[in-house]
């Protein structure tokens, strides 16, 4: 394709939000930054019992952790909002999906100790899902109750040691197999840039002398959430905090809402053969992340490969 003369025609420059999400690794919560506004989606399955609105006692320990992202605010507005998979109904759903929002409001309203916050509670049923309801995995993610609000400024970042993980440095490579022939994973590095993002680059190599198919980058519970196949299936982990971050998403503003597309390398679309490997060839990836504030390393999981930790450099 050839691309447009700047200097013989008008180009306009296309900006699309990007959501950089992560999750606690016990999955009560997932968080999504946009750089503006922070969005807290609270498991219903940890939040209440099925098909009731009255919180559980593990519910106070969640939402605590929440209420401390509120006082670190200072946007005056927070907004609940309630959400229900597609079993049931919308006779069903629609105010079941606003009493639990409503629960988290009044719980909230009590937790957040600064001054001058104003809450709103919706109910929006299963009009609004974030994955795909033909799986149980997205049924249980699209179980949850959203609190947004505005950003809380990140904390100051204690003294770390900084390191690096130089191509071929001990911790930088794994192995696996796909279809018989031995695979090599190796980190090239996990780059910070500005705005608490990251970028990790790698390549996976066949070392075998077949063709293979390494099919792994794809098949992660996230496909759900992106429009096509893409490498998906990369995540971090900060152990101290047991939280593991996923790989941001571009949202793009369509006729019928909004689609997600993963802030990473993709595997379809005019690429058919992107996970296809003749004997010896080598492709290169890259993931976009939020980047944990003081961190200096994290664990690494790509595809089926055994998990690495890499340092941030």
């Amino acid at each position: 394709m050839a691309l447009p003369d700047p200097d013989a025609q008008q180009v306009s420059t296309l900006s699309h939000p990007v959501q950089v999400p992560s999750e606690s690794l016990d999955k009560s919560e997932e968080t999504a930054d946009d750089g503006k506004d922070l969005r807290v989606s609270l498991s219903s399955d940890v939040l209440f019992a099925v098909n009731k609105a009255t919180l559980t006692p593990k519910a106070r320990s969640v939402l605590a952790r929440t209420a401390k992202l509120v006082d670190a605010s200072t946007g005056p507005a927070v907004t609940v909002e309630g959400h229900a998979d597609s079993s049931g109904t919308d006779a069903i759903n629609d105010p079941l999906s606003r009493r639990r929002a409503q629960a988290v409001q009044r719980a909230l309203s009590s937790l957040v100790t600064r001054d001058g916050v104003a809450f709103e509670a919706r109910g929006y049923g299963s009009r609004r899902p974030l994955y795909d309801n033909a799986s149980e995995e997205g049924r249980r993610r699209n179980r949850r109750v959203t609190v947004t609000f505005l950003k809380p400024e990140p904390a100051a970042p204690s003294p770390t040691t900084t390191s690096t993980v130089a191509p071929g440095a001990e911790g930088s490579k794994a192995t696996s197999r796909a279809e018989g022939q031995p695979f090599g994973l190796e980190v090239t590095g996990l780059r910070q840039l500005p705005g608490q993002l990251a970028v990790l680059t790698y390549r996976v190599t066949n070392n075998g002398d077949q063709e293979a198919h390494y099919n792994e980058l794809s098949r992660s519970s996230e496909w759900m959430s992106y429009k096509y196949r893409s490498a998906s299936n990369v995540r971090l982990t900060d152990v101290a905090a047991r939280r593991e971050y996923l790989p941001g998403r571009i949202m793009v503003t369509t006729d019928d809402g909004t689609d997600a597309y993963c802030a990473c390398s993709e595997t379809a679309g005019v690429r058919l053969s992107a996970e296809t490997f003749g004997p010896g060839q080598t492709r290169e990836y890259w993931t976009l992340f939020a980047l944990p504030s003081g961190a200096a390393s994290l664990k690494l999981r790509v595809g089926d490969f055994p998990e690495l930790r890499v340092a941030v450099n």
